[in-house]
């Protein structure tokens, strides 16, 4: 509270010495895109009087700029911001005037094609891909853009297997909260993934599934985007339910020609179609359809990936007497077919795994724009229904080498089970249909105050999920895995999924002086509706505030061409709990008690105790992450430079935790059955029996992961240099990434000892985890021949090194619990007992050493040609020359052999 009120204090001081008497004219108004009316946050505005005194400002986050103190007289105005045409104007003042400036991209101004991600200008570190960046790139899927992120490098599509964004990672983890903590949001409205459910245990097929990891990038088609801002530092507080980066993607909004984009690779075909319409005026229709067809293994063609997306945007616009009014109406499908069929020559039968996803989406946008002189000046309600139908269809022929029993039982208790069949083919399918509904409501409030203007955004949402699928169906007497811990649930029966966020924050541009600080300060309210009184998170509201400073320096230099920013942000953000995280499948252990097997099927019994629980963590709370960053920014003479040094620290990420249970049961003696009397199955009544007990370590949902983070991000590019036709762009990040247990972990051993698996199960304390680092750059030199219509750019790749390293600890247990349920100690003698020393891990010499892996560069190739009015040709060779030296493990010797990768594309325009 105290740093609150000093905050306030020092705001008002430094105005009020700001503040002085206000003599002359203002001069305030927007800075905006001319086609698309977005605001354009930190333009560049020169203003230069008859008298030749220069003004300058910049715009803020909302594209409003502002001038005081003006002298009555003739201006010209200078406006220009990257990627757009210079604007002047010459204009008169005699009053308080307002004026707006509307800037036209300047795609094909052969000093701004830009065809690599741009930094943002604004408040916290962002990257900035534009249409024409990616039709340079040639993308299959949304996966390929993260290529042009800082530290980010080319992969090969792999469509075989879900695709998840990691945004400031090293090295490769399976960590979720990674992936599930990048928010996505599409033409303003929240991409929700919380329902999803859509899995199969006991299946290798868990790199397709993406349950409560996230948004599958492989579902995003690239051909209808118009521009992306990946926030890698502090949103706003606009943006919740997340715990790392923001994907900001706005789709085609304008009219524009009919356009075909035919792409060929050597794993996959693409083909999209689309056009903008303009409608009676101002109404603008876009249509759009394309087809991906992706063979995982050229050389296999039962495994394969299929999607189709189609979409309709319209867009309309028109006066009111309140104010100016954007209307936006979007219906959108997505369908997506992952299939794998196995060799029928080497299987029982043909085994298969198809997966189908079918996703319809309606929404909406509603703009009201008012006056720049009034006090609220937008007004903005989007909302969205989506529908998603997804299909899991698992084949699988299972053979059995001894006899195996299942259980015949849901509930809880004694129950004779059921012998399988030595071989047979086991049939699942996981139906989902998960239901999403997301709506918001935000204000932007505009005021000046003696200096300082004042931008103040209120703002609510609200998202809805519930699955009203059928779930996993299977017949139980044929299982797909005879080890299952669940039965079939039916996802109907999953409550619904609701939570509520509100926010407010102010944007304050401040000029001190030559000097002008721009400062976003807000906060947001989180909280989970409908919950159960069982649940620990159920009322809580949990509260994400979030600051952002930029200190914008006077120009520098004789020609004051020279502009230095310096910005800074800290913040909290919060990712709620998903369905699945929330409503786990009860958790069944099925303990066989007798196990008679006889050559005469009719005289076969097995006799199990089932356990059933409830395996919902009813402590489970939102992940947490607190991040802070600093960024430099300088520009001269259209050379950018930015360097951002970042760290991140969560201590209560998603994870699964474990526990154990004491579960006890009867051990029947066969030993006194006569084979030759029996005309049935051998009675339980007069069997005799020992009681024995199992304890049973298991897993659920927690918040048990450690997550530290730190690094620097680094972009540079030059100005074209016009003798070469060339600009040179270098990126690179420097990325050190921990993951460790921040929870204690219960472990039983595999190890089998006079036919029982070791009745003892460990608790080990300690930060068990790994550490990973690179190294990355990209250094790229594209030309642009606007004579010959004439586009090509060549990238070195550099990884100068990876290291990973597991984090130490001595393998040593500090209690154990015997099968009775009592904890004890873990003693010096106890690593030396026949049983108990199985609890004490074992590693190999170099098992905690620092890997390194040392250089390695690949050299790409894009190139782009327009060949008459109608047709544009391109074609990209990633590592076309690769260099990867051979290096030593130890006494191992390493060779690195990468292949170029390849493809091709025909872009039509009508």
């Amino acid at each position: 509270m105290f740093r609150k009120v000093f905050y306030i204090i020092t705001i008002l001081f430094i105005n009020h010495l700001s503040a002085s008497a206000q003599h002359g004219y203002t001069l305030t108004g927007t800075i905006q895109d001319a086609q698309s009316k977005e605001p354009l946050s930190f333009a560049t505005i020169q203003l230069q009087a008859t008298n030749k005194t220069w003004y300058g400002a910049l715009s803020d986050q909302n594209g409003r700029y502002s001038f005081t103190k003006l002298a009555a007289g003739e201006y010209t105005a200078t406006v220009s911001y990257l990627g757009y045409d210079k604007l002047t104007k010459t204009f008169s003042i005699s009053q308080n005037t307002t004026l707006s400036f509307q800037l036209t991209s300047s795609a094909m101004a052969l000093n701004e094609v830009v065809i690599t991600a741009s930094e943002s200008k604004g408040l916290t570190s962002a990257s900035k891909i534009d249409r024409r960046a990616m039709e340079h790139l040639q993308p299959t899927s949304f996966t390929d853009l993260l290529e042009l992120l800082p530290g980010g490098k080319s992969v090969d599509p792999n469509m075989g297997n879900v695709n998840l964004i990691k945004i400031r990672e090293a090295g490769n983890t399976s960590e979720t909260i990674a992936s599930l903590g990048v928010g996505f949001v599409v033409d303003g409205m929240t991409v929700n993934t919380d329902a999803n459910l859509q899995y199969l245990q006991g299946t290798n097929q868990g790199d397709k599934e993406s349950v409560s990891k996230g948004v599958d990038m492989r579902t995003l088609s690239t051909d209808n985007i118009e521009s992306v801002e990946i926030i890698r530092g502090i949103p706003s507080v606009e943006y919740g339910n997340l715990t790392g980066g923001l994907v900001n993607i706005k789709r085609k909004s304008s009219a524009s020609p009919l356009t075909a984009r035919f792409k060929a690779d050597q794993v996959s075909k693409l083909f999209s179609a689309g056009k903008g319409w303009a409608i009676s005026g101002t109404n603008v229709l876009n249509l759009d359809l394309s087809y991906l067809d992706s063979k995982v293994d050229p050389r296999d063609s039962r495994e394969n990936y299929k999607r189709i997306t189609a979409s309709a945007r319209l867009n309309t616009n028109y006066k009111a007497k309140i104010g100016h009014i954007d209307w936006r109406i979007n219906a959108d499908y997505t369908g997506s077919f992952d299939n794998v069929k196995r060799d029928k020559d080497i299987t029982v039968k043909e085994d298969s795994y198809k997966s189908t996803y079918d996703k319809m989406t309606l929404g909406g946008e509603w703009v009201l724009k008012r006056p720049e002189h009034s006090f609220l000046r937008q007004l903005r309600a989007n909302a969205s229904i989506s529908q998603e139908l997804s299909q899991i269809k698992e084949r699988k022929s299972v053979s059995l080498d001894r006899p195996t029993g299942i259980p015949n039982s849901t509930e809880q208790g004694e129950a004779d089970g059921l012998y399988l069949p030595y071989s047979y083919v086991a049939n699942v399918l996981v139906d989902g249909k998960p239901f999403y509904a997301n709506a918001k409501i935000i204000g932007d409030f505009a005021f000046n105050w003696m200096k300082s203007s004042h931008t103040l955004k209120v703002g609510a949402e609200w998202n809805f999920s519930k699955n009203f699928g059928d779930g996993q169906v299977y017949d139980t007497t044929r299982p797909l895995n005879t080890s299952s811990t669940t039965r079939p649930r039916s996802y109907n029966d999953i409550p619904a999924r609701q939570d509520v966020s509100v926010y407010a924050e102010e944007q304050m541009k401040l000029p001190l002086g030559k000097h002008e600080l721009f400062l976003s300060a807000g906060i947001r309210a989180n909280s989970l509706l409908g919950l159960s009184g069982d649940y620990a998170i159920q009322g809580k509201i949990y509260l994400d505030p979030r600051f952002n400073l930029k200190w914008q320096l006077p120009a520098l230099g004789a020609n004051e061409d020279w502009l230095i920013d310096i910005s800074a942000g800290i913040g909290w953000l919060s990712k709620l709990p998903t369905t699945a995280q929330l409503y786990p499948d009860a958790r069944y252990v099925d303990v066989v008690q007798l196990n008679y097997y006889h050559n005469n099927a009719d005289y076969r019994r097995i006799n199990m105790m089932t356990y059933k629980w409830d395996n919902t963590n009813y402590d489970l709370e939102p992940a947490r992450n607190q991040k802070w960053e600093v960024r430099l920014n300088v520009a001269h003479k259209g050379n950018l430079f930015s360097v951002t040094y970042f760290q991140e620290r969560m201590n209560n990420a998603f994870r699964d935790i474990s526990y154990y249970r004491t579960l006890a049961y009867k051990k029947y003696d066969t030993s006194s059955i006569n084979s030759s009397e029996l005309t049935g199955p051998p009675a339980l009544e007069g069997l005799a029996y020992a009681e024995d007990t199992l304890i049973n370590a298991y897993k659920m949902a927690g918040n048990g992961t450690r997550v530290r983070k730190q690094g620097v991000e680094f972009t540079f590019s030059s100005q074209r240099i016009k003798q070469l036709k060339t600009r040179f762009t270098v990126t690179g990040a420097w990325l050190k990434t921990t993951y460790s247990n921040s929870m204690p972990e219960y472990k039983e051993s595999s190890i089998i000892l006079n036919g029982e698996q070791l009745q003892y199960v460990g608790l080990y304390d300690w930060e068990s985890g790994s550490t990973n680092e690179v190294f990355n750059t990209n250094v790229t030199a594209d030309t642009y021949l606007n004579r010959i219509g004439m586009a090509f750019s060549v990238t070195a790749q550099c990884t100068w090194y990876t290291a990973s390293q597991s984090l130490w600890n001595n393998g040593t247990p500090v209690s154990y619990v015997d099968k009775g349920g009592k904890v004890h100690l873990f003693t010096e003698a106890d690593a030396t007992d026949v049983q108990l020393q199985h609890l004490v891990n074992k590693y190999a010499d170099d098992y905690f050493d620092r890997k390194v892996v040392p250089f390695e560069m690949g050299i790409n190739l894009k190139a782009t040609k327009e060949i008459g009015k109608y047709m544009q040709l391109s074609l990209f060779v990633n590592r076309l020359l690769n260099v990867a030296p051979i290096y030593h493990r130890g006494t191992r010797e390493v060779k690195r052999i990468y292949n170029p990768y390849f493809g091709m594309e025909a872009n039509l325009r009508f």
